[in-house]
């Protein structure tokens, strides 16, 4: 957001509202004082100043951030209402306080969480106001529509919004995948995760003792794992004809089995005789089984959301969804054309948001179910956005989309808590430059830290930034390694890494202890760059890039660097490993597509037709232990391309899947072949 926009927008709002006598802070904390005392224990966080105050809203301008339209109130002073005040929120939410001190403590809980008031800090108060009502949705959606005409373009071709999704972990033994089982008495691999705790959906899953394999077809084979052999125990087949198995989750004796559909109707034109067009509905399904009988799966209960899948992410029992839904524009009237639906019931206009500029006029809907009640959503959001990247913690769910400006380039970033299925919005930033993926946001004791690429000025230059819980910078480091831009980032604690590249690859390492004050502690220069990094055991980071010659610029292969990062301020490039002549490799735009296994001392990936395992020696540096050639005919078949082939592990047994069949092979006698199933 430029300047003058910004002074725009404090022009347009500097007139403050004094707050309704019913909600000052004072009668509030009577209210509270009057309660028994359990029950003030019980809600002692909404006793400050709480639950009342998220009828305010304000934006705070200030350094190289401003909370947008999203954000609410914020400062020390709570009783002041500040800048941007939503002077038709106090008036909608008015009567409702007058009632509120009329009501227990209990209910004042309530109220805080309807208005969607999220206490963070002892200072802090954070709102969200969504849309007043309909017309105003649908205003936005117009105007938006009006500038950017390619956006009902998009619409008519069915266009998606590509979503990735993303971030780092929190164990330095093993970042991202859960590697082995150390409950059971077989070692098995997991899906490569971006946050220890969040689970991710995927193609291909394993529980130690069956593997789950999903077909484009339109089933899921629930295949016993015997060793050498394989047997299909269990098929789970979707009756729709026009539903596409996208990803899924094995939890125990629970699968929940994401899909997309699409519906076709063919309505008349009520302006011109005998004209009709046809309306094309997309929406995405869970459906949850229960596969205690892997023979005989048990459907326990199927949701509905409106939109073409984004991604999801799973936290305990509760899955949430992301979809992109794009409305038709015609008629405010014509409610459901522009209103997402989730389960049948169309969002209410105050769970739409809509932020302070907007280059889209598609929404990001998600929304939450829990495994216990599987037919049933806990919580549903909208956003009128796009979404370049995504980021969920175990506490929190990050979106950035990036503005593309003339003057600058703006990446805005919403922040959601999602607490038991319960999505409250929470904050809103806008940083100058972009992200390169989702590995560059990370969150640690409540702080958000992201790097962003800027090509604003004459050159392009980089920084990184620390949030506070509020999203508001509360520390940074700025014009870092001019004229080169971010292709990969990793966080662990107090500590940062990213790598840059123009000629040469510079890996920085970042000691964030402060959040006021990070700093630079070394930087390491190399040939290449590496477009992924993954925590490898004690005090070793795995780089997985391309080798470049330093003189021509020209790609020479696929480059696996081994650093030693035991002294932050001076990291170490213990060994490098060129697959020479290659050049396509999923894992740089899927990390879901390596197995990763730390305690195994395996990774695994597809380059161009060959899928190849390699180890670490301390002393050999990388050896390439397994190498298989597919073909083109192989992997051009697969889910998905080569991003749709899979590798995983039970115990000594290698199976690589895809291609429409399960290779196995004996880890224990140098990966030789014992046995093929055809799917």
């Amino acid at each position: 957001m430029d300047e003058r926009k910004m002074l725009d927008m404090i022009k347009k709002s500097g007139k403050n509202v004094d707050a309704p006598e019913e909600i000052k802070p004072e009668q509030i904390r009577s209210l509270l004082e009057e309660q028994p005392t359990d029950k003030k224990k019980r809600f002692r966080r909404y006793a400050q100043w709480g639950a009342v105050a998220a009828v305010f809203a304000m934006v705070i301008i200030g350094g190289v951030t401003g909370l947008t339209r999203l954000s609410g109130t914020h400062g020390k002073d709570k009783t002041e209402t500040g800048n941007m005040v939503l002077s038709d929120a106090v008036q909608q939410k008015e009567n409702e306080t007058v009632q509120l001190a009329e009501q227990t403590t209990e209910a004042v809980s309530e109220m805080a969480k309807e208005t969607g008031t999220s206490s963070g800090k002892d200072k802090d108060v954070y709102v969200f106001e969504g849309a007043k009502n309909y017309q105003q949705v649908f205003d936005a959606l117009k105007s938006t529509q009006n500038d950017r005409e390619y956006a009902t373009a998009d619409l008519a071709r069915g266009v998606t919004t590509e979503m990735a999704a993303e971030d780092s972990a929190a164990s330095m033994m093993d970042m991202g995948s859960s590697a082995s089982n150390t409950g059971t008495a077989l070692s098995y691999s997991k899906t490569n995760l971006q946050e220890a705790g969040v689970d991710e959906a995927d193609i291909i899953k394993t529980d130690g003792k069956y593997l789950y394999v999903m077909k484009a077809t339109g089933s899921v084979r629930m295949i016993r794992a015997k060793g050498k052999t394989l047997e299909v125990e269990g098929t789970i087949m979707l009756e729709a004809l026009n539903e596409t198995p996208q990803e899924m989750y094995v939890d125990g004796d629970i699968l929940n089995l994401i899909v997309t559909g699409s519906k076709t109707t063919l309505d008349s034109d009520d302006t011109q005789e005998d004209t009709y067009t046809a309306n094309t509905e997309n929406y995405t399904k869970i459906y949850t089984y229960d596969i205690s009988d892997r023979s005989v799966p048990q459907l326990r209960g199927t949701v509905k959301q409106k939109g073409t899948y984004s991604t999801s992410r799973k936290n305990g029992d509760v899955i949430y969804l992301f979809t992109q839904f794009y409305p038709q524009i015609n008629d405010v009237s014509q409610i459901d054309t522009y209103i997402p639906a989730v389960n049948g019931a169309r969002l209410e206009s105050g769970d739409i948001y809509l932020p302070e500029y907007q280059d889209t006029s598609s929404y990001l809907v998600v929304s939450s179910v829990s495994n216990r009640r599987p037919d049933e959503i806990i919580d549903k959001k909208a956003i009128v956005s796009a979404a370049d990247h995504f980021y969920v913690s175990n506490d929190n769910i990050y979106i950035a989309n990036a503005n593309w400006g003339s003057d600058a380039t703006m990446t805005q970033i919403l922040k959601f808590s999602c607490q038991k299925g319960k999505i409250r919005a929470k904050g809103a930033a806008d940083l100058k430059g972009f992200l390169n993926d989702s590995f560059s946001m990370n969150e640690y004791n409540g702080y958000l830290r992201i790097v962003l690429t800027d090509y604003s000025g004459d050159t392009q230059t980089n920084a990184l930034y620390v949030l506070d819980d509020a999203l508001e910078v509360c520390g940074s480091i700025t014009d870092i390694a001019e004229g080169e831009e971010i292709r990969s980032a990793r966080f662990l604690g107090d500590t940062g890494y990213f790598v840059t590249f123009k000629e040469t690859d510079p890996l920085f390492s970042v000691d964030l202890s402060n959040p006021a004050d990070p700093k630079v502690l070394g930087e390491l220069k190399i040939t290449g760059f590496s477009s992924y990094l993954h925590f490898y055991g004690e005090n070793k980071l795995l780089g997985v890039g391309n080798e470049v010659d330093p003189e021509t610029g020209a790609y020479t292969g696929i480059k696996l660097a081994m650093f030693d990062v035991s002294d932050p301020s001076n990291v170490k490039q213990l060994h490098k490993f060129v697959i020479k002549d290659t050049y396509d490799c999923p894992l740089f735009y899927d990390y879901k597509a390596a197995m990763i296994d730390t305690e195994k001392n395996v990774f695994g990936f597809m380059c161009d037709s060959s899928y190849m395992i390699f180890r670490y020696d301390e002393e050999k540096g990388f050896e390439n232990v397994f190498t298989e050639n597919l073909g083109n005919s192989y992997y051009g078949s697969s889910y998905n391309g080569t991003q749709g082939i899979r590798g995983c592990f039970i115990d000594n047994s290698f199976y690589l899947i895809g291609g429409g069949q399960i290779r196995i092979y004996d880890m224990a006698d140098d990966y030789k072949e014992v046995g093929r199933l055809e799917l």
